[in-house]
């Protein structure tokens, strides 16, 4: 598995061990060892990309762009990208009096849980969704 990470922001360092740990552990949970691509970026970043690509003119925290078939991730193929806003990590982490690693952490989660076919449309799938977020957040919940 390659795990290719860019970091386009100056707001926070990147624990990158850290990341890459979370990232292997939530592929592995989900048999799978694919390539994948992580960009850490500000606000105006994600939100013209969001924009560009989603037609959605506002900021988010993350976006999830598949590039395999979910169900058939094949080790030698790229999974995807996700782009994580960190400055929307920061923002969320102050207001719920939480490390901002700890929010970004969750937003790389996240993203890397839509690449693996998990969807938070309805309440059940968002319950899966956020089950699936804790377990990866914290592995000793299991």
């Amino acid at each position: 598995m390659t795990l290719a990470i860019a970091n386009r922001q100056r707001l926070l360092p990147l624990d990158r061990p850290a990341l890459r740990a979370l990232c292997r552990r939530i592929l592995a949970a989900h048999g799978s060892d694919a390539d994948l691509s992580l960009c850490f970026v500000d606000n105006a970043a994600i939100r013209a990309l969001n924009a560009r690509y989603l037609g959605h003119d506002h900021i988010t925290d993350v976006l999830a762009f598949p590039f395999a078939d979910a169900a058939d991730p094949t080790p030698d193929r790229l999974l995807g990208e996700i782009i994580v806003s960190v400055e929307k990590a920061l923002a969320e982490a102050r207001r719920r009096r939480i490390p901002p690693e700890r929010e970004l952490a969750l937003y790389t989660a996240h993203g890397l849980l839509h690449l693996l076919g998990y969807d938070d449309h309805t309440p059940a799938h968002r319950r899966r969704m956020r089950r699936a977020e804790r377990l990866a957040l914290d592995p000793s919940r299991r």
